[in-house]
């Protein structure tokens, strides 16, 4: 059974990006897609606020026409500065013990840790459940249980208040409301983890233009991190190295995304330096560039799985998306410096073009995803909402037929 439209944006140093489309079961259907370049932001952060709203206008603007529908707002999917992930632990008493432990009571001590979290200036985005315990015994699901105390351990995901506000005031410029703030990491998760990966422990790389967001799973969501390096640096390699403009060197990048030995190690490529001249270089030395970086990076990822505890957990090994996936042997790269399985996370359970189910658009599709789940459930948080204003709402405003 279909369910009612869903807009998302991803918003990323290279492109913003739009997505129409609804929730049928367990499939996610795209209506319609726009997206268009982006030079406003630096690694995650907005440093031109008029290149933003432009992008974001076009994308859609382009979405509207593939779709046949008016947009006036979405969900914004956000990651890498000013998000933050803390653990809290909450107990409440269960008053009467003839009577069991009811959503009530759940409630209560979520509200509880959340009272904990609201000291500092950020703004809650998921609130997930990490255990639940009932008179010092672990338990699966607390409901329907006796007895006195009930203890729930939670990871509040929150952003930083100015992080919002910007955003916020870009789409407003660009005359869109913004229905809520979702965690990119967590939505990519939504259609490229399968349960059985999430309950032997996987983590979750997305190589952005800008930064990676790295995402740790044992069961839910443990920990989140920015690594503050991305495609775009990568780019930025060749551009140096070679003397050639950051244009050349992302089609050069493109050009050479796999790293190749023998006979197509030798093959010549060609690009124009800055000086006006022409140069060539074989595709195998053009690939050592790029993979210099691309071994940074995971060193940078090795060491942030080392600094956690959950770094220890992940039997199911490293998932890839983003754009930073695409380049060829990256898997591969991976796994000799992080010693763990790796795969490339294609979004599963779609009905799209063929263009879209690849790992660069793994994120936007799991905002849909995860923007069109019941966020009623337990150990969810909801959005929250402007006063007056319900989610069935704020459904009729965002979406309208021509």
């Amino acid at each position: 059974m279909a369910g009612s439209p869903i807009v998302v944006l991803d918003i990323g140093a290279s492109k913003v990006l739009c997505l129409v489309g609804e929730v049928q079961n367990d499939q996610v259907k795209i209506l319609g897609m726009g997206q268009s370049p982006c030079a406003g932001l630096r690694r995650s952060a907005v440093v031109d606020m008029t290149k933003v709203v432009e992008a974001i206008r076009h994308s859609v603007r382009d979405a509207e026409r593939a779709a046949g529908l008016k947009i006036t707002g979405a969900y914004v999917g956000i990651a890498g500065e000013g998000v933050e992930a803390i653990q809290h632990c909450s107990t409440v008493a269960i008053v009467g013990n003839a009577s069991p432990i009811d959503e009530e009571d759940v409630q209560r001590a979520l509200a509880a840790a959340e009272q904990e979290a609201s000291a500092t200036p950020h703004t809650t985005m998921h609130r997930i459940v990490q255990s639940y315990a009932v008179d010092g015994e672990p338990v699966q699901n607390p409901l329907w249980l006796h007895g006195n105390r009930l203890a729930i351990e939670s990871l509040t995901v929150s952003a930083a208040d100015h992080v919002c506000t910007t955003l916020e005031r870009a789409a407003s410029e660009a005359g869109l409301d913004i229905a809520g703030f979702l965690l990119e990491p967590l939505a990519a998760a939504e259609t490229t983890l399968s349960i059985d990966e999430r309950a032997m422990g996987v983590g979750l790389l997305d190589i952005g233009a800008g930064t990676s967001d790295l995402a740790l799973f044992c069961g839910p969501l443990r920990h989140v991190v920015e690594i503050p390096f991305g495609g775009d640096d990568i780019t930025r390699d060749l551009s140096m190295v070679l003397n050639i403009s950051m244009r050349e060197a992302e089609a050069l990048k493109r050009q050479c995304c796999v790293c190749c030995y023998g006979e197509e190690g030798d093959e010549m490529l060609s690009y124009n330096m800055t000086a006006g001249r022409t140069n060539a270089m074989t595709r195998q030395q053009l690939s050592e560039i790029i993979e210099a970086r691309q071994q940074e990076i995971f060193e940078f990822v090795r060491e942030a799985i080392a600094s956690t505890p959950h770094g220890q957990m992940l039997a199911a090994g490293l998932v890839l998306t983003g754009g930073g996936a695409l380049l060829g042997n990256v898997a591969e790269l991976a796994e000799q410096i992080l010693g763990i399985p790796v795969r490339l996370g294609i979004p599963q359970d779609i009905v799209a073009p063929s263009s879209v189910q690849d790992p660069a658009y793994a994120t936007a599709i799991g905002l849909l995803r995860f923007a069109g789940s019941d966020h009623g459930e337990i150990g969810k948080a909801p959005t929250p909402e402007p006063a007056g204003i319900g989610f069935l709402g704020k459904l009729s405003r965002i979406l309208s037929l021509f």
